[in-house]
C-alpha cells in the first residue's frame, strides 16, 4: 500500500552491499553462473538474479516460463535447497549470529537490509509498524519479516534477490498472505509501484461529515483518477489479498475522529488557527506542523510512510477538506 522510495544514491549503496557480501560468499558461484549463462544463453548474469529490478526479474520470470518442465527442474534444482539455506541460515539470522554474511569484517543480514532501508510501517498494510532494534550489548533483537513477493518455494532461485524481499509485519506476512502467488504484472510491488497515486479511502456514504455512528458506513477503496486498467486490478488484487478492508474496517473510530475535527473547524477558522500556531507562538515552522499536532499523523506525501494509518488519515481529511 505504501511505496518504499529510495534515493539513487541509497539504491547504489544497498545494491552494491548486497551484491558484493553475498556474490563473494557463494560457495557454489562457478556452478550457478554455468547454469545461467546454459539455461538463458547469456541472456542474464548472476548479478541480475541477486540486485536485478522488477523489469529484469520480470523477464526472467518470462523466459523460465518458456523452458519445458525438465528444463525448469534441472535449473530450479541448482537453486533449492542451496539458496533456500542461505536465505534462512545466513541471511535471516540476528546481529549475533557467526553464520551471517559478512564483507570487509562487517556483518550484513536481514538487520542490515532492514536498518539501511529504514522503513517505519509495513508498505503493505500501512497498519503496523516495523521498527528494526539490533541491541547487541542487551539482545534485544526485531525487525520486519522478509516477504519473498514471488514464493521462494517456487521460485528458489529468487530467494537472495534484494527486491524479492519486501520488509513486512508478521500479520500480513505470516497469517494473510503467506504462500499466495504473486507477480509483477497482477499485484502491488511496493518497490517499483504507488499503491497511494492509484486507490485512495473513502467511505460508502455521499456527506461524511454528517456520519455519527460506526456502524453507519463502511471505509472503501476508490479509484484515483487517470489510472490504467491494470493499475486498477494490481491494486485490487492487493485489496483483497491483503483483506485491506475488512481490516481497516476496524479503524472506524479514526474516521469519526477526523469528522468531529471537520465539525469544530471549517476552512476559514483552520486557516485562522494556523496563522495564531505560527505567528503568535513561533513554535511551528509552517502549516503542516500545526496540521499535524491536530491530526496526529504526517500530512505530507514524503512521510506518509513514517507512520500507521497515515494513508487513510490523509485520504480522508482531504475529502473533508482538513488538508
Amino acid at each position: 500500500m505504501i511505496k518504499i522510495y529510495l534515493s539513487s544514491s541509497q539504491r547504489y549503496v544497498i545494491e552494491k552491499l548486497h551484491y558484493e557480501t553475498i556474490y563473494g560468499s557463494l560457495g557454489k558461484q562457478k556452478s550457478l553462473i554455468n547454469i545461467i549463462t546454459i539455461t538463458f544463453s547469456g541472456k542474464y548474469t548472476l548479478k541480475d538474479f541477486l540486485i536485478g529490478d522488477a523489469k529484469k526479474l520480470s523477464n526472467i520470470l518470462v523466459d523460465y516460463s518458456k523452458l519445458d518442465l525438465a528444463q525448469q527442474l534441472n535449473f530450479s534444482n541448482h537453486f533449492k535447497p542451496y539458496f533456500l539455506n542461505q536465505y534462512e541460515k545466513k541471511l535471516s539470522v540476528t546481529p549475533k549470529s557467526k553464520d551471517s554474511y559478512e564483507l570487509n569484517g562487517k556483518k550484513y543480514n536481514a538487520y542490515t537490509i532492514c536498518q539501511l532501508l529504514n522503513i517505519n510501517v509495513c508498505p503493505y498494510c500501512n497498519k503496523n509498524y516495523t521498527i528494526t532494534v539490533a541491541d547487541e550489548v542487551n539482545e534485544i533483537f526485531t525487525r520486519p519479516t522478509l516477504d519473498h513477493f514471488l514464493d521462494k518455494s517456487t521460485y528458489p532461485f529468487f530467494a537472495l534477490s534484494l527486491y524479492n524481499l519486501i520488509p513486512s509485519c508478521h500479520i500480513c506476512n505470516s497469517h494473510i498472505k503467506k504462500s499466495k502467488e504473486f507477480k509483477f504484472e497482477t499485484h502491488i510491488h511496493p518497490y517499483f509501484d504507488d499503491f497511494n497515486k492509484i486507490k485512495k479511502f473513502s467511505i460508502d456514504k455521499q456527506l461524511l461529515a454528517l456520519v455519527n455512528k460506526e456502524d453507519e458506513f463502511s471505509i472503501i477503496f476508490e479509484n484515483r483518477d487517470s489510472i490504467t486498467t491494470n493499475e486498477e486490478a494490481k491494486a485490487n488484487n492487493h485489496i483483497k489479498d491483503f483483506a485491506l478492508e475488512a481490516l481497516y474496517n476496524t479503524h472506524k473510530d479514526k474516521v469519526l475522529e477526523l469528522v468531529d475535527i471537520s465539525r469544530a473547524y471549517n476552512e476559514a477558522s483552520f486557516e485562522n488557527l494556523v496563522n495564531e500556531f505560527k505567528n503568535s507562538t513561533k513554535i511551528f515552522k509552517n502549516e503542516n506542523e500545526v496540521k499535524r499536532l491536530m491530526l496526529c499523523h504526517h500530512v505530507e506525501d514524503e512521510n506518509i510512510d513514517k507512520r500507521p494509518l497515515n494513508k487513510l488519515v490523509k485520504d480522508i481529511s482531504q475529502e473533508l477538506k482538513l488538508l
